[in-house]
């Protein structure tokens, strides 16, 4: 048994901070009673994000999305009286080589960091509120605004535009829906154009009107909330897109100014361009001055491959494992420390599955598009179609935090 003090700070309770947390913790009762996690997030909850495309049709799955945090590490308490784990909600506004400084004012001392802040998208996919009871009110506010609606204009034609083209007509099969997109295929371009061809004739099929090659030029005085509102809307092509509400799926942002004073004093430049965290191939931050720092999901600066739900989870429970490696090491020597890593395989996301409604859908996996094959909306109802993989992600949660 190790009485030593540990402090783990994971900042960003997505789907890989859940991973990297919950892995940690399992040391609190085998043999590490001193162990601390502390995790921070600006949200009082995990929003089920992949599951934002069946939210907006079904009132009584939005809810089911919004998991509180608080209770998240309860099960790996000693004494559940007397918790070691604790929530803190905030955002963060800098990282120091020990410490992460919070929007509250306060200051977190860590011996190892989890930074897991992820991308942020578009509005529905990403909700605005702070806590589940605005959470709730936000996705009952989009179902209510996508009912009444009497036409849509999608925009984005990735995963998530794709599906939520299709799950609004799959509902509502008389109200117009319209998805434009940039590109000259539907979906992320690593996968076969099959794909794709079978994501347009599905659609069609549901009565979406696809456009493509074709980008809407948005104004920058407009909110796109999912809000009810006659707009018109002129793509470069010269037409114009007349709806009463507008969904942007247009990819995801990233806000990594936290680093910046890290940056400032190991004199390092530790983000590309476009604001990714660099990474080494422990998935630590790629300086070897702070090897107690680690990257997973989105917020890093792997390939496009490897900016999937999946795949940052495997990220999240690999960087746990790393973690976990280094303090039962417990050596202090970085280069000591190193040796009890393991690398990230690299590997890319080779599997997609969009469902189009309830009944329809495409599939890649093994290399095979099932696009416009029957057989590619069976695989699809079945392996997430019926929930968006709701019920696995519930199993991440105390059952005690879920009834409450």
């Amino acid at each position: 048994m190790s009485t030593r003090e540990i402090n783990v700070v994971v900042v960003g309770v997505s789907v890989a901070g859940i991973k990297a947390a919950k892995t940690i913790a399992q040391l609190s009762k085998t043999g590490y009673p001193n162990l601390r996690i502390t995790l921070v997030d600006k949200n009082s909850y995990h929003y089920h994000a992949i599951g934002a495309p069946r939210s907006i049709v079904d009132k009584a799955y939005g809810k089911k999305l919004i998991f509180p945090l608080k209770d998240l590490l309860a099960p790996f308490e000693l004494d559940p009286a007397h918790p070691k784990h604790t929530f803190i909600q905030a955002s963060i506004a800098a990282v120091t080589p020990d410490s992460v400084e919070l929007s509250t004012g306060q200051s977190v001392h860590f011996d190892y960091l989890v930074l897991s802040t992820g991308a942020r998208n578009q509005f529905p996919a990403n909700l605005t509120a702070l806590n589940e009871q605005e959470a709730e009110t936000e996705t009952q506010r989009v179902f209510d605004n996508v009912s009444s609606a009497k036409s849509i204009l999608v925009i984005g034609g990735g995963a998530v535009g794709v599906e939520i083209a299709g799950e609004i007509r799959a509902a509502y099969p008389d109200k117009p829906v319209t998805l434009v997109h940039s590109a000259s295929r539907l979906l992320p371009l690593n996968f076969k154009p099959a794909l794709s061809d079978g994501a347009v004739a599905k659609l069609q099929r549901l009565g979406v009107q696809v456009v493509l090659d074709e980008k809407i030029e948005l104004p920058s005085d407009i909110s796109f909330n999912c809000a009810v509102r006659p707009l018109t809307l002129r793509g470069t092509s010269g037409r114009d897109y007349v709806s009463d509400l507008q969904i942007l799926a247009t990819g995801t942002k990233l806000d990594t100014e936290y680093l910046a004073p890290l940056e400032s004093k190991l004199g390092l430049v530790l983000r590309d361009p476009q604001g990714a965290i660099k990474v080494n191939s422990y998935l630590q931050l790629n300086s070897k001055g702070q090897i107690n720092i680690f990257v997973p999901g989105d917020v890093n600066n792997l390939p496009a491959g490897a900016k999937y739900a999946y795949k940052a989870a495997q990220q999240g429970e690999h960087v746990g494992h790393n973690i976990v490696a280094l303090i039962k090491q417990g050596a202090s020597e970085s280069t000591a420390k190193e040796t009890a890593l393991k690398e990230w395989d690299g590997s890319l996301m080779e599997i997609i599955v969009v469902p189009l409604g309830k009944h329809l859908g495409v599939f890649q996996g093994l290399g095979i598009a099932l696009g416009k094959s029957w057989f590619g909306d069976f695989v699809t109802r079945n392996m997430k179609g019926k929930d968006y993989f709701l019920s696995q992600k519930a199993k991440e949660f105390p059952a005690s935090s879920l009834a409450a």
